[in-house]
């Protein structure tokens, strides 16, 4: 089971990496458009992959002591810098799913269990994967359709 819910979470954890990769640099400052066709005030692209990062070291802090949670020091990540977290923090939160399934299935910062959490964060991270799709999309940056499409059929592999 062990190796069945690691591998579950590698394979939501690449297509946040397919999707980054692809997405054009100028694709980075997108944000969903509101009703009236103005940008929303709200969060940019770049901003929604911090907001990955820093949800998933919410849960996992001892592996980020004295890390800076992406975006706090009001500076923006490149895609690199976005990479980088998240390949960390993907890591992290694999050692503690781990951890959780092999002694204690009680997650730290949590209070429920590994498989809650990952059944949470695999929620939380599809939702604003679709947030990013409609960022782009409302402001004509189009993907091509082997990236739109393969961020459903990756999972065949």
């Amino acid at each position: 089971m062990i190796e069945a819910v690691l591998e579950t979470w590698q394979l939501h954890d690449d297509l946040n990496f397919f999707l980054l990769e692809r997405i054009p640099e100028a694709g980075m400052r997108a944000v969903t458009l509101l009703k009236n066709g103005q940008p929303s005030t709200g969060r940019d692209v770049a901003w929604v992959f911090a907001h990955l990062h820093n949800v998933r070291v919410s849960h996992v802090p001892k592996a980020f002591q004295g890390s800076a949670r992406l975006f706090e020091n009001g500076a923006t990540p490149g895609k690199g810098e976005l990479a980088e977290a998240l390949r960390a923090s993907g890591r992290a939160v694999a050692d503690l799913l781990e951890a959780s399934l092999e002694r204690d299935p009680r997650v730290k910062n949590y209070d429920r269990t590994g498989i809650r959490l990952l059944g949470y964060l695999i929620s939380h991270e599809s939702h604003h994967r679709g947030q990013i799709m409609l960022a782009l999309k409302q402001s004509g940056v189009r993907l091509p359709d082997d990236v739109r499409f393969g961020l459903w059929t990756a999972w065949l592999q």
